[in-house]
């Protein structure tokens, strides 16, 4: 049955884009989001990537004109102009506990930064990859960077300008899932999240696509209840929750399934396109 949404919000690593490497979005998807976007719904992308990465390197066939929630709701940004509407960074004394744990460890990571023209700088201490493994990593964690060996002396200084996500590299199943370390060092002092089966972000307090997308909807003044949302990874529920109409993909881990209204086929089934059908459009 149809139902009546002023606003979809779409996560893109695993819900429309390969979460792996660099794909095209499947035709399927595009129409139904111009299907959308036609009958007068707002379509919006909420993602951990970067305001730049959502300007700069997806598809013009998107037509994206609403603000974007990204950077996991740290930031929200005119995807046309490239204006930053919103932005909430790490707290200064706790982004330089977590920098000094990674720096003393060694830890790969990558921190990203907003400078006062409203650009994403990304530093990532990252070396010793094949091609290969740096293709990889260069689309999960945003090209272009700046190597460091130490991040220290970023947040070194009285007038210091924090970062407003940290992205530290950790494959569980190569033995040493650092998630529980993280969480026990780092938090409450910082939100923290398995983004991707090899990421694990750190945003300020309290910061999730669910804060960003409460933020967003008091920007455009519509309610979130009017609001259908999609998403896969764990991250993603914080979002589903603040939502009206939550939707988990197919590939979805447990934790998204658990919280959604509905469970759409996978993103190799076009599960985002078969949702926006259903539930927006009635077909």
């Amino acid at each position: 049955m149809k139902r009546t949404f002023d606003l979809v919000v779409l996560d893109l690593d695993g819900t429309i884009i390969n979460p792996y490497k660099r794909e095209a979005i499947s035709p399927v998807v595009l129409e139904a989001i111009a299907a959308v976007q036609a009958i007068g719904v707002g379509v919006t992308i909420g993602t951990g990537r970067t305001l730049d990465y959502i300007r700069h390197q997806m598809p013009s066939a998107l037509h994206l004109t609403h603000p974007v929630l990204v950077t996991q709701g740290a930031v929200i940004g005119d995807p046309v102009t490239g204006h930053v509407l919103a932005e909430q960074d790490l707290p200064l004394d706790a982004a330089r506990a977590l920098i000094a744990w990674v720096d003393a460890s060694q830890h790969p990571t990558a921190l990203y930064f907003l400078d006062d023209d409203d650009r994403t700088h990304v530093y990532e201490n990252m070396i010793g990859k094949t091609p290969e493994e740096q293709e990889t990593l260069n689309h999960l964690l945003g090209y272009p960077f700046t190597f460091v060996e130490h991040f220290g002396h970023l947040l070194s200084g009285e007038h210091a300008h924090p970062p407003i996500k940290s992205i530290t590299l950790n494959d569980p199943e190569a033995g040493n899932d650092l998630l529980p370390e993280i969480l026990r060092r780092f938090t409450p002092a910082l939100s923290i999240t398995r983004t991707h089966p090899w990421l694990i972000e750190a945003t300020g307090p309290g910061v999730d696509k669910g804060s960003g997308l409460r933020k967003l909807c008091e920007i455009l003044g519509i309610s979130p209840e009017r609001v259908l949302a999609i998403g896969d990874s764990d991250n993603d529920i914080p979002l589903l929750q603040a939502a009206g109409f939550a939707v988990a993909m197919g590939n979805a881990t447990p934790g998204v399934k658990a919280v959604a209204d509905w469970i759409a086929p996978t993103i190799d089934e076009d599960g985002a396109a078969v949702a926006m059908r259903r539930w927006v459009m009635d077909v």
